[in-house]
């Protein structure tokens, strides 16, 4: 098969919204829109015959279980496909279906690889072997265009896949015809909202762990903040809605609304989610804040609303901000616009302060992701890693991103239970000099790991020295380093990055020069199975430091255990003594263009440990003092923290700890009671069927019916 194509894009047309814009009058022309996607495709598996377009990053898959059918597949590298940027809209072409999932998947895959600096990665296919877990990288994710016949579509971290739905439309609504079809692969919400699911676990793949209400809530939160303001990347819409608008954007609008025409077709009345307004008795009402309603909303659709809520407030907040000028020039002072539709320059430059202020507000939402602790998320800590990401990039924050945000957060009640002063001062997550400043320990952490890790052969000496296990650690960066060596011998690499790699050619990948080079450090240039290795290595490096003796003091300043009389349910290290064990679940690099084009670059540790953990309370004491014989858990229970190193000088910028660490049996008595409490809950918004978190709940259940 052909490599991708990396740096060069290629155009494919697909719907704006939904299909059903087509068939409204007033908003016909509002049908189709091109993406300008990354060229990462390949030819299609002609040893197969229902796979449609396949690529670097996906591989699309169009078989109709349910009926037992395969749909011809579209070849995107067809000449006059190439020339005519695909084929046009239509919702009666399953090869269209094939190209508005792949374009519109890819086009979300570009958008967070520009925000974060470096490829995505989807979450690794674990195997379970008969002494451990073994993780398999995945290179491509799998989507499936038409994968189940209902109102329904997910992504499966299972299976590594999107699938898509289709159903049969009600008779309720004005605009589409009773008993059509609806197809969930067309709609650019529905695809984005799923992409966003397989990007965010790709990311934080313990995101999926139900361990407080905020969690699941937050996955379907961040997914539709993803969509809504990816609407305000397609100028032709934005034009049309703010002209429609009138300029203001706290009305009825397609912009807020995600699924219009899914949610119409399942007999809602209206779009399937809006962040601004719901319908009641037909009549749609604008969302006013409430503190009370993240007191009492547990199920994850209808409390991630919340979220959804807050952060488009925060959004409308600061376009009101950015373009009062221009209302006050339009009006004369008055606030009041004359009669008749607004001048076409107005609504050009509403347009442009509208986009600007959304791209802003996602690139804060997405970066936010590297800043968050790795387990037991919540609206709270989401917040802090929003504020303290934009803050280190821009610390000025001329245009008031993070007041209007704050203000936002603080009216839904999406604050830090444990901030008894929310501020920015506050927010802002500290670093390691801050928190161990008022005590004795004594750590040249940032100055010792910055020359290990600069110098490969002192590494070396030092883990032959220091490291638990030297043997073991050694051997597995040498294993790693293998495997990177014959992906980059087999892989074209890009021009710009072969003289880089030519130094280190040979048969076998060393350990030094692996170092020498820091693949982490390529972003978008990097070969993304040769990074997921890198990212392997380098957690062994950084496991290898933060559990050496001479850092053991240490632990317990960022949120970890390493106490011989911690719980027996805590897992431990045969590595260690028995002591408690530590997990760098991942290490990746955050590279950012900050405000005078410079550009910052850190890695972003995540270090978790585990306990067993029992609903009954006597259980839990017996298995913590380990009076009976070791017993199977109702659940796991993990702790942890990431780290921001500053790449350059090695200096531990940030430390995000989880609320408690391991040994904290009020963190864990607040897991049990909500474990406990949510076994009987909605399993979405719109549902009231119960659900069982304890067995990881699959996005199928989650979004059925939700339709998400």
């Amino acid at each position: 098969m052909e490599q991708s194509q990396i740096g060069s894009s290629r155009k494919l047309r697909v719907f704006a919204v939904d299909p059903s814009l087509g068939k409204l009058l007033h908003q016909s022309h509002l049908n189709e829109i091109v993406l300008s996607i990354p060229w990462a495709m390949e030819e299609r598996r002609y040893d197969e015959p229902f796979w449609g377009p396949s690529g670097e990053y996906l591989e699309v898959v169009d078989v109709d279980p349910g009926s037992g059918l395969f749909y011809k597949p579209i070849n995107l590298n067809d000449p006059s496909l190439l020339a005519s940027n695909g084929l046009s809209p239509t919702e009666s072409n399953p090869r269209f279906h094939q190209q508005m999932v792949y374009a519109v998947t890819m086009d979300t895959i570009a958008q967070f690889e520009d925000a974060l600096g470096r490829v995505v990665l989807w979450s690794p296919r674990v195997k379970r072997g008969k002494k451990e877990y073994d993780d398999e990288y995945v290179g491509q994710l799998r989507v499936y265009p038409h994968g189940i016949r209902d109102a329904n579509a997910y992504y499966s971290p299972e299976k590594k896949a999107l699938i898509f739905g289709y159903f049969e439309a009600d008779d309720t609504h004005a605009n589409i015809a009773p008993g059509s079809t609806i197809f969930s692969c067309l709609s650019h919400d529905i695809i984005v909202h799923e992409a966003t699911h397989a990007i965010l676990d790709g990311i934080h793949a313990r995101f999926t762990e139900a361990s407080n209400p905020d969690v699941l809530a937050f996955h379907e939160a961040f997914a539709d903040i993803v969509a809504l303001f990816k609407h305000f990347s397609h100028p032709e819409v934005l034009v049309d809605q703010i002209s429609a608008a009138r300029g203001n954007l706290e009305t009825d609008n397609l912009l807020g609304q995600l699924a219009q025409e899914f949610g119409r077709a399942l007999g809602r009345g209206g779009a399937l989610r809006d962040a601004l307004g719901e319908m009641e008795g037909g009549t749609w009402k604008q969302k006013t804040p409430s503190k009370n309603q993240i007191r009492r909303l547990t199920a994850p659709h209808a409390r991630g609303a919340i979220l959804v809520a807050a952060v488009f407030q925060a959004f409308l907040a600061i376009y009101k901000s950015r373009t009062a000028d221009l209302f006050r020039i339009a009006t004369k002072g008055s606030g009041i616009h004359p009669p008749g539709a607004l001048h076409p320059d107005l609504v050009k430059r509403l347009s442009e302060e509208a986009a600007t202020s959304a791209r802003h507000i996602l690139r804060i939402c997405i970066r936010g992701l590297d800043y968050c602790p790795p387990v037991d998320v919540t609206f709270g800590s989401y917040l802090r890693a929003m504020i303290t990401a934009d803050h280190d990039l821009y610390p000025e924050d001329d245009k008031k991103y993070r007041i209007a945000i704050i203000e936002a957060f603080v009216s839904w009640g999406l604050t830090p239970k444990d901030l008894r002063i929310v501020s920015e001062e506050t927010l802002v997550w500290k670093s390691l000099d801050e928190i161990t400043q008022n005590s004795d320990l004594k750590t040249e952490l940032a100055e010792d790991l910055g020359t290990l890790i600069e110098n490969p052969e002192a590494m070396l000496n030092w883990i032959e020295q220091n490291a638990k296990g030297p043997s073991i650690v050694r051997g597995k960066l040498e294993e790693i380093a293998g495997k990177i060596g014959k992906i980059l011998e087999t892989t074209e690499t890009p021009e710009s990055t072969r003289s880089r790699l030519n130094r280190a050619a040979s048969n076998k990948y060393s350990v030094q020069k692996l170092l020498e080079q820091n693949l982490l450090s390529l972003g978008l240039k990097a070969n993304r199975e040769a990074e997921w290795w890198a990212q392997k290595f380098y957690c062994q490096l950084f496991w290898a430091f933060i559990t050496s003796p001479a850092n053991r003091e240490l632990l317990s300043f960022i949120g970890l255990s390493m106490d011989n009389d911690a719980p027996k349910t805590v897992s431990r290290s045969s590595l260690s003594q028995g002591l408690p064990s530590i997990e760098v679940h991942s290490v990746r690099m955050a590279a950012r263009l900050g405000v005078r084009n410079q550009i910052e670059r850190e890695y972003v540790v995540e270090i978790t440990q585990r306990r067993k953990a029992y609903f009954d309370s006597d259980t839990q004491r017996e298995q913590d003092k380990a009076i009976e014989k070791d017993k199977e858990p109702d659940f796991i229970f993990r702790r942890g923290c990431t780290l921001l190193i500053d790449a350059a000088t090695f200096k531990v910028r940030r430390v995000i700890p989880t609320k408690g660490d391991i040994t904290d049996n009020a963190a864990l008595e607040r897991q049990r009671s909500y474990l406990s409490d949510v076994q009987d809950e909605p399993k979405n918004a719109f549902d009231g069927g119960s659900i069982d978190l304890l067995k990881g709940q699959a996005f199928s259940e989650l979004h059925r019916v939700a339709g998400d």
